[in-house]
């Protein structure tokens, strides 16, 4: 893999975060970035999916509920 090209300033944050870091060089820093990165967006992505799958869950949970109540209580009428 050849060079990539970066700014003055972001050279300078990466070799900023190495030494912070303790990491042996300047590719490696950008090699856990990249995993944190990518750890990152698969959470937020197991996120969103989980979201959806309770948004399409959330109104046969309810419809289920409302059943299992009006069977618990047969007999059960709001006008007595």
């Amino acid at each position: 893999m050849g060079a990539i090209a970066v700014s003055k300033e972001t050279e300078q944050q990466i070799e900023r975060l190495r030494k912070e870091l303790r990491i042996p060089t300047k590719s490696e820093v950008v090699r856990v970035a990249l995993r944190t990165l990518e750890e990152k967006t698969a959470e937020e992505r197991l996120r969103q999916e989980f979201k959806k799958s309770v948004q399409r869950c959330a109104k046969a949970d309810k419809l289920e509920n409302q059943a299992l109540f009006q069977g618990a209580f047969p007999f059960h009428h709001l006008d007595d």
